[in-house]
Order: structure tokens, then C-alpha cells, then sequence
């Protein structure tokens, strides 16, 4: 039986499908139990021949799906096909799984093998999504902080790069002169989004140590992984453009005091994304299309969500512990939200609109 090492080192080395559902499937042992192969988009899947396993946890459940597969020139192929998230770390996931069904004799008794295993893989496929929340959270917050060094006069573009809080847990995503950006990314379709506390979606009060915010933008960000030959942004493009802009507005003293917070940004969640030697890496390099870009101004009384005045008056609740779900409309009233990046960042300038 291949050891973790051994198998990772052919994880590595599985080609990504040609097109479409095409797929070439590597099988770990003579036994061809256990393989794995990489889709069209270089997603990981895990193939485990037989007959239909029943995984007892909702997440291994929506994760997984039984299937007769085409083989040319070869019967088909019945077998449960586990597909790990786009995101994260993806090739050591998958080949810590297979080890782990190997070991448990997934040759001989799959069924037994998998009900051992699977307490395993519900972890690990949980720990791929807290990755790719923190992966799509960095786009997200690249993209705004890129398109406003963009769209800045270079005598303050030092500045603005610096104003960029939500590297580390902190209230706010970025605050600039009275206007703070709380960034949100979603790959779905609508601008639905976790609330971690009304701090959240109101303006920072003044206090002894901190100005307030006048006004506060929630930017909502659909990403989509790009689709071969399309457009698209990567987290190690929008690190390059900031970069340059930073070197060509005077501010190359910041370039690795930005770079370090950027290394920062998601390290509790295990992606720590070192950009002078990771940029070619596995899921930084991932391409992602940008499917809309909202700014929603949340002092609009039309946005229903609940505000702070809803939470006082029970006085044995922590407004900031609140955490609820936002489904915000693509329209709220005239003009809100902002729509696209130049008008966002040119909002949170203070530019007029």
C-alpha cells in the first residue's frame, strides 16, 4: 500500500480533464478501488468503484454522488465520485482521504472502509470551505483595494493601501476619510452574505479612540471561476497591479509591509499566501471572472436587516455576537447600490456621483 507521500506525489502529477466531462482516472492500487482524476477546470475528484455508499453526514452527502461512468473501449464505470471543493488546499486533502481509506482495507471492504473514514473526510471537506471563504474573501478585497489605487491621485495611494484592515481581525475591511467598506465576496448568484455582528452593517461610532464613520458601503462581490480564455483576475495579478501602482505613486517603502499583510490575510484558515514564492501555486493562481460588484449605502432606511436599535432593547444580547444572513436585492431604491468597481471605489474617494 502507497504511503501519503507516495500518493501525493501522483496526485501532483494527474493531468487536468481535456474538455467538458472528460477525465482520466488514476487508480492508487492494482485493485481499482481508490483513484482520483482532475476535471476540465482542475477540480480534484475521488473515485471509489462499487456500489452506492450512504455517507451518514450532510456534508460528505451533498459532496458525493453514485454514478455509471463512460469508459471508452471498457464496460462502464459504477462508482461513488466525491468532488472536494474548487478551492484550498486540494491535492494534500485528497490524497490524506485515499491514504486514510487505503489504510482502513477500502480494497477488500469499501463500505466498511468508508463509514471509518468518513468522520475524516467531513473535516477535511469542511476545512477546503473555511479556505475557500478566506481565498474568495482575499479576491474580494484585493479587487476593491486595487481598483481604488487605480482610480487615486498618487499622493494618496500609500495611504490608501495602509487604510486596508481586513488582513487581520479588525471591525472594519478599510475606512477612508468617513467612509468604511465592508467587503463581502460570494460565488452565488445574489448579494446574500453572513453578518458577523451589526458593527457590520453600520457606521463605526466616534469614540475616545477612533473617528467615526459618516457612512458605511457594504461591497458585494460575485466571483465565478473563470472559464478558459476569459477575461479574468487572480490574486496574484491584483497583488502585482497594487504593487506597481505603489512603486509608480512613490510608495515603494510600503510594498513589503503590504505584502506581509497580505501573507497574513487567512492564515487562521490555513491559506498564508507568501506572494514572491506562492504566486504560481495551487489556489492562488485559480482565475476568477468578476460577476458583479455592488455597493449598498446601509444608512438607506429601504434596506430591511436588523440594526442595532433592534438588538438594545434586549439588554442580555451582544449586539456584535449577532450573526445573521443579509439576501440584499440587486436594486434597493434609486442609485443604491453603487454598481461596478470604478463607481464603488470612486464612492469610498468621495468622489461625487
Amino acid at each position: 500500500m502507497s504511503n501519503y507521500e507516495e500518493i501525493l506525489d501522483r496526485v501532483s502529477a494527474i493531468p487536468t480533464g481535456a474538455a467538458g466531462q472528460d477525465r482520466t482516472i488514476t487508480w492508487l492500487t492494482d485493485a481499482q478501488v481508490v483513484g482520483l482524476a482532475r476535471n476540465s477546470r482542475g477540480h480534484l475528484e475521488l473515485f471509489l468503484a462499487g456500489e452506492r455508499l450512504e455517507p451518514k453526514t450532510r456534508t460528505v452527502r451533498e459532496a458525493m454522488e453514485h454514478h455509471s461512468w463512460h469508459r471508452d473501449a471498457l464496460p462502464p464505470l459504477s462508482a461513488n465520485r466525491l468532488l472536494l471543493p474548487a478551492l484550498g488546499h486540494f491535492d494534500q486533502v485528497g490524497s490524506f482521504i485515499a491514504t486514510e481509506l487505503l489504510r482502513e482495507g477500502a480494497e477488500t471492504n469499501l463500505a466498511r472502509s468508508f463509514a471509518v473514514t468518513e468522520p475524516l473526510i467531513e473535516l477535511s471537506i469542511k476545512r477546503l470551505e473555511v479556505s475557500n471563504s478566506a481565498i474568495l474573501g482575499l479576491v474580494g478585497e484585493l479587487l476593491i483595494l486595487d481598483g481604488l489605487c487605480r482610480r487615486a491621485e498618487d499622493l494618496y495611494v500609500g495611504p490608501i493601501v495602509q487604510s486596508w484592515d481586513g488582513w487581520r481581525r479588525s471591525s472594519r475591511d478599510l475606512s477612508w476619510q468617513g467612509t468604511g467598506a465592508e467587503i463581502k465576496s460570494t460565488t452565488g448568484v445574489t448579494s446574500s452574505h453572513m453578518i458577523n455582528g451589526v458593527h457590520q452593517i453600520e457606521p463605526a461610532p466616534t469614540t475616545d479612540d477612533q473617528t467615526g464613520e459618516e457612512r458605511l458601503l457594504l461591497v458585494s462581490i460575485g466571483l465565478a471561476i473563470a472559464e478558459p480564455d476569459v477575461s479574468a483576475i487572480k490574486i496574484a495579478t491584483l497583488v502585482d497591479s497594487i504593487v506597481e501602482r505603489l512603486n509608480a505613486s512613490g510608495g515603494a517603502a510600503l510594498i513589503d509591509d503590504f505584502l506581509k499583510r497580505v501573507a497574513t490575510y487567512g492564515s487562521e484558515s490555513g491559506i498564508g499566501y507568501d506572494h514572491r514564492t506562492m504566486a504560481n501555486d495551487a489556489p492562488f493562481s485559480t482565475p476568477f471572472s468578476v460577476t458583479f460588484v455592488r455597493g449598498y449605502d446601509m444608512g438607506d432606511p429601504a434596506i430591511g436587516v436588523i440594526r442595532r436599535e433592534d438588538v438594545i432593547a434586549r439588554q442580555h444580547v451582544s449586539p456584535e455576537s449577532l450573526t445573521f444572513r443579509a439576501d440584499l436585492p440587486a436594486t434597493v431604491s434609486l442609485g443604491n447600490p453603487l454598481t461596478g468597481i470604478r463607481r464603488v471605489a470612486e464612492a469610498i474617494l468621495g468622489f461625487q456621483q
